[in-house]
């Protein structure tokens, strides 16, 4: 395969990426402000768990946000390998370590820290996982430059 058909399989296949993104962004958003609205209308000890969700909703809607932007740079240049998505799956780590952070004190509070602990467990690790692909990325960029000095 040339170069160009491969750019051009990268950029039709980030577009599809893109707009399952934008979908899960809205579907995030809204969700979040029903979550809300929700917590509102119910009993004062529902109404935490509701808080949670609907923050819970709202960090995903950043994260989509966030997939979709990548995505987006890579559907216009055909390039996965720039600094800006890089930096940008590293966001995406630490927004999963926040927003876990912040559920789990929201959801329990001074209940126990047991149950906080096991409720960031994940997400820490989802977050390393991110930060692995983000090295991964690196990488790339390295031979992707390489490469093109070859040529």
């Amino acid at each position: 395969m040339n170069k160009t058909k491969v750019e051009a399989m990268i950029k039709r296949s980030s577009l599809i990426v893109m707009i399952i993104a934008a979908l899960e962004t809205v579907l995030s958003v809204i969700l979040a402000v029903m979550a809300y609205k929700t917590s509102k209308e119910l009993h004062h000890s529902f109404n935490r768990i509701m808080l949670s969700e609907c923050l819970n909703y709202a960090f995903n809607a950043a994260t989509f946000f966030i997939e979709m932007i990548i995505f987006y740079r890579i559907f216009r240049s055909g390039r996965p390998f720039t600094n800006g998505n890089i930096m940008a799956v590293r966001v995406i780590a630490v927004l999963s370590v926040i927003g876990a952070a912040i559920k789990a004190v929201v959801s329990y509070g001074d209940d126990s820290l047991l149950a906080v602990f096991f409720t960031i467990t994940f997400p820490v690790l989802g977050a390393v996982i991110f930060l692995f692909f983000a090295e991964i990325m690196r990488y790339g960029k390295l031979l992707q430059i390489e490469s093109d000095e070859t040529l």
